[in-house]
């Protein structure tokens, strides 16, 4: 997904959402065009690289998921639905994420393969373990996953 082929194909989403009525859709598209738009400005770039959109994605997923927690406790239903709308089209332009369990299965691949001394080994085994999971998770559940997996086998 390069980056100018993604603002295409928000263009793209935009407009069928715009034929097609789908106001709530619409509305987070745009709000998503906006994010982008105001991280180009921020970062003084004319296009991001995948790397850094798939970043603000994240970031911006796990925003949506703490305001649609606040909003429940706090019985903003309207609210709720607003954010779970953006979130669902937020996870539409994201590289499909990993289950734990498919982690863990490559963080033991990569245990075996290198020779790990102990929890001194963490970071090494991470850097190895983001290069062939990519941009499938968070760097925060595969250190998780990495420290669980040591401290079991150690």
């Amino acid at each position: 997904m390069k980056s100018l082929n993604f603002k295409q194909k928000l263009a793209e989403d935009i407009k069928l959402a715009i034929a097609y009525q789908q106001k709530d859709r619409l509305r987070a598209l745009q709000s998503l065009g906006a994010l982008l738009s105001l991280e180009e400005r921020r970062k003084k770039k004319d296009t991001l690289t995948d790397d850094e959109i798939v970043r603000l994605l994240l970031k911006t997923l796990e925003r949506k998921k703490i305001a649609i927690e606040t909003y429940r406790k706090q019985r903003r239903e309207v609210l709720v639905k607003i954010e779970s709308d953006e979130l669902a089209v937020i996870q539409q332009y994201l590289p499909k994420q990993l289950s734990e369990k498919e982690i863990c299965e490559i963080v033991d691949r990569v245990i075996a393969r290198i020779s790990v001394q102990g929890m001194q080994d963490v970071a090494r085994v991470v850097r190895i373990a983001k290069e062939e999971i990519g941009q499938g998770a968070r760097g925060r559940v595969i250190l998780r996953i990495v420290r669980e997996q040591l401290n079991n086998s150690l």
